[in-house]
């Protein structure tokens, strides 16, 4: 029973923390996701388009250096979560009809 006890518990723990995701310590920025899924990693030459959908560009080819851009993919979706699906909003001011 106690052996049936610990499994049931060790099985609920696992699944928390495997619904809470992984933490992924980025070497770069002082460990900043904000800057470096804004700014990339300019030494490996890539530059980023959107953090949220994990895109980005290679500015240089020759340089480029792949490990931190797979960094980039990996944490800056999760780490712009929501932003992605967010409705772009309008910011141009709509005529009004004085009349």
């Amino acid at each position: 029973m106690k052996k049936l006890f610990l499994l049931a518990l060790l099985l609920t723990t696992s699944y928390g923390v495997a619904a809470q995701g992984v933490y992924i310590p980025i070497p770069y920025y002082g460990n900043d996701p904000f800057t470096f899924c804004t700014l990339g990693w300019p030494p490996d030459c890539w530059a980023p388009i959107d953090p949220a959908l994990g895109t980005f560009t290679i500015t240089d080819p020759e340089c480029y250096n792949p490990t931190s851009s797979a960094l980039y993919v990996a944490i800056c979706p999760a780490a712009f979560t929501g932003a992605a699906v967010m409705p772009k909003v309008d910011s141009r001011k709509r005529p009004v009809a004085i009349g």
